[in-house]
């Protein structure tokens, strides 16, 4: 029997209680959360229950939490539902959208009156200008779709501009739906099990962005009833990116679930959306969104030729054992370059904890949810553990820690599991800064 199949799971119906016992691991049968959760495409979402479990346990108002890592807006959601105010941040254009929607009081009303123009103007034109290029958008975007895609673009640009940010958010789902990807795939990328995709016209573009505007209008008018007018509270932070966070602001607390090690790579995931949007103008402009990115995999050849040395025993011997390759042979300079992303991701992360640390009152809190382990050609690394010895290095101390059996996580990215593997748990950590500082 491995160690894993000896793991006793605490399984808890709804949410996570605030008396959980230290080192705890817990299967959460969920409840069906808001619908304004499910408003954008963003992989590896946390789920809703580890920050409302913070709140509930650490939290007396007024309190101000930061989100450094914003993605698709889940600590936003539930530090405005609980009544703190909120800075968020994401260095990712789609993030930044979703995130900005979700914290804009929208009049459903008026986002169906425009909604019924757009498509109206859609139906009776005929020509499509074609606005948007990129590499292999023919192979991945039909042109009875490209030609709808177009159409909706244009007028979505001559809509109010009190509308357009959850007219995008739509668009960019429709975007998605629309390619030639499977449903659930993460990544485009050409894979042998691909399944025949449907043959798409240009009214089935615009169905399919009806379709959304009202699942997008239910989720507004769901949100809008309970959020009241804490919505103010929430931030965009003027910064894009998480490892040098300027300004003269404080918070209470940070609560966050950071970038997975070699694990999911966000800038492609919503390439597709990120062009259509306008939100870069060329394959060049979405190949520099890498340098704000966390344990960014674009790195030159004369860096990852270097070994990384961390100063962390532990992290170091990992990252040798990756490098020379000592459990996995991959294909020429693959395992440079993983220790080299490796180093790298810690690093990156190592800056983000201790600007965290100066902008944090003393006696807050960092709370983070990131996968325990990730196997990297074939060597483990204890990510989560990790991470708190960085933390601590720069003034923190560990205070709480318990372990999430990971559910339906589904990425849709064939793993060879001696080279990757899979994340089975998420590991919850809260550190403390000492009254002291």
């Amino acid at each position: 029997m491995t160690l894993e199949e000896q793991i006793s799971y605490l399984s808890i119906d709804g949410d996570i209680p605030i008396d959980l016992s230290e080192e705890t691991f817990i299967s959460v049968n969920r409840k069906s959360p808001l619908k304004i959760y499910s408003l954008g495409f963003q992989p590896a979402k946390m789920i809703p229950e580890i920050p409302r479990w913070f709140l509930k346990k650490y939290v007396n108002l007024p309190f101000t939490v930061l989100e450094p890592f914003a993605g698709s807006g889940t600590t936003i959601i539930e530090s405005l539902k609980y009544g703190t105010s909120v800075y968020w941040l994401d260095y990712h254009p789609l993030s930044k959208l979703i995130c900005r929607v979700k914290t804009t009081r929208f009049l459903p009303d008026e986002i169906r009156a425009e909604a019924e123009k757009i498509i109206r103007k859609a139906k009776k034109q005929k020509e499509a200008n074609e606005t948007v290029r990129f590499t292999n958008k023919d192979f991945w975007f039909q042109k009875s779709v490209q030609d709808g895609l177009e159409i909706l673009r244009e007028h979505i640009l001559e809509s109010s501009l009190t509308t357009q940010p959850i007219f995008w958010l739509v668009f960019a789902t429709t975007v998605r739906k629309t390619s030639n990807m499977n449903d659930g795939m993460l990544l485009a990328a050409k894979r042998s099990h691909i399944k025949k995709i449907p043959e798409y016209s240009r009214s089935d573009v615009f169905e399919y962005y009806q379709l959304y505007v009202e699942k997008a209008i239910e989720a507004i008018i769901e949100w809008n009833k309970n959020i009241n007018g804490s919505i103010k509270n929430a931030m965009e932070l003027p910064l894009q990116d998480a490892r040098t966070l300027d300004g003269n602001w404080t918070c209470d607390a940070i609560i966050t679930s950071p970038p997975y090690v070699n694990a999911i790579d966000y800038v492609w995931a919503s390439k597709f959306e990120l062009h259509w949007l306008g939100m870069i103008q060329s394959d060049e402009d979405r190949l520099n969104l890498y340098s704000k990115e966390i344990g960014t995999e674009r790195i030159p050849k004369e860096k990852y030729n270097e070994l990384g040395q961390t100063g962390n025993h532990q992290l170091d011997n990992i990252i040798e054992d990756i490098y020379t390759g000592k459990y996995y042979k991959a294909t020429t300079g693959q395992n440079k370059l993983r220790a080299r992303v490796v180093y790298k991701y810690f690093m990156d992360m190592s800056d983000h904890f201790a600007s965290s640390f100066k902008h944090l009152k003393p006696g807050g809190y960092y709370c983070f949810s990131i996968g325990d382990v990730s196997r990297i050609c074939g060597v483990n690394i204890p990510v989560a553990s990790i991470l708190s010895d960085f933390a601590c290095d720069v003034g923190f101390r560990e205070q709480f820690r318990f372990h999430l059996l990971l559910k339906n996580r589904k990425l849709n990215v064939p793993r060879n599991l001696i080279w990757a593997g899979t994340i089975k748990h998420d590991t919850v950590i809260v550190l403390e800064k000492s009254h002291e500082f």
